[in-house]
């Protein structure tokens, strides 16, 4: 198995996640595969069918240590070089002001946003620095780059992903490249619907509401799914064999400001 490579993939039943996933399943990567969507299941058998690869799907709460520690060992006991982290797993919530801040909410967001990563990272890193090439790449979002009123949990969640990247990566390079994907807009189910909701909310056509959000991208539109999964399988390659705690700004130029 000396010629084989294992990968994590949180978050997999997700758009982003699902294509991130076959993605590395086209390029010879072996899958552990999770997420609270029992859908992962089915993604992960799709993937072995289609790539003859090892590819296995967990659900789980990311919310729990000892799910989290399940996946690690499921992913070691393949006895296949465990070679990459991919954190996508996150959540968001909806929009709430800081007073009247539910508690709840914030600890929930950070639970699954950033603690969970941080247990990922923790738990894995001893079976990826045996490994020569080893790398893990967190997703934060152009909201960690900059706060967004209402937002307050998910946008700092996200922008403590950046400082993450930084200090795993000051403690883990040579051994271990940690770097971070932080995408715009993605053209996914969920970022139409959030477009609807607040066309709904401002009295205004949805048509009229995507151009007002895209009229802010240089590109003009949301990223394709494929192009946030490009960036992250970019980073676990030897292309990328010299970025180290870099957070690469996958948003079409967009700047919220």
């Amino acid at each position: 198995m000396s010629d084989q490579k294992l990968a994590i993939i949180t978050g997999a039943a997700g758009e982003v996640g699902r294509d991130t996933a076959r993605r590395f399943a086209r390029n010879g990567w072996s899958l552990v595969l999770c997420d609270r969507n029992p859908e992962v299941h089915q993604l992960a058998e799709e993937i072995a069918s289609e790539s003859s690869r090892l590819c296995r799907g967990l659900v789980v709460d990311l919310a729990r240590d000892e799910e989290i520690d399940r996946v690690v060992d499921t992913a070691v006991q393949t006895g296949i070089p465990l070679l990459f982290l991919g954190l996508i797993a996150a959540i968001n919530h909806r929009a709430v002001s800081l007073e009247n801040m539910d508690m709840a909410v914030w600890d929930r967001v950070h639970s699954i946003n950033l603690r969970a990563n941080v247990k990922f990272i923790s738990a894995s890193v001893p079976f990826l620095r045996k490994n020569k090439g080893a790398s893990i790449v967190l997703v934060s979002s152009f909201w960690g780059r900059e706060g967004h009123a209402f937002f307050s949990p998910y946008c700092a969640s996200k922008a403590a992903l950046i400082s993450l990247t930084q200090s795993a990566a000051a403690e883990l390079a040579p051994d271990i490249r940690v770097n971070c994907v932080a995408p715009g807009n993605i053209n996914t189910a969920m970022h139409f619907e959030a477009l609807a909701v607040e066309a709904k909310q401002r009295g205004i056509p949805e048509e009229e509401m995507r151009r007002l959000e895209w009229n802010k991208i240089p590109m003009g539109r949301p990223a394709k799914i494929s192009e946030i999964s490009s960036a992250i399988h970019f980073l676990s390659t030897d292309d990328a064999g010299y970025f180290v705690g870099a957070t690469l700004d996958v948003n079409g130029g967009c700047r919220l400001t």
